[in-house]
């Protein structure tokens, strides 16, 4: 379910670098894609139109590259933007991001923290 509620610290505003033609287009793209399951990767999003999503999404460049090309570091909220912009349900953009980071992930090691002996 979407929030309605719309913020002053959550709201982007006009960019001359922003064609909002084209980012009409983008968004309508990586809706049908993630809708039609062909979208399998974040960074996928990114490639499309990156500077007009980058904006509409209230990221800088670098840290939008960052996350969507490692989604292990997007944000609740990285995501939840996304469903509103492109008008989709977030739990497939949740499932995208978390089975892309699967892959990535490399296992936390904690046998430092736990006794030797698993007897005590």
């Amino acid at each position: 379910m979407k929030s309605n509620k719309i913020t002053e610290s959550n709201k982007a505003n006009r960019n001359d670098k922003v064609n909002p033609k084209t980012l009409t287009r983008a968004l309508r793209t990586v809706k049908s894609k993630v809708i039609t399951e062909d979208i399998h990767a974040m960074r996928e999003i990114q490639q499309e139109y990156s500077t007009g999503i980058q904006f509409a999404l209230g990221l800088g460049y670098d840290t939008f590259i960052k996350r969507f090309r490692d989604p292990r570091s997007l944000t609740l909220e990285d995501l939840l933007n996304l469903a509103d912009i492109t008008d989709t349900d977030v739990k497939l953009l949740v499932e995208i991001a978390l089975n892309e980071a699967k892959k990535n992930h490399i296992c936390r090691d904690i046998s430092e923290l736990l006794p030797e002996n698993n007897n005590d």
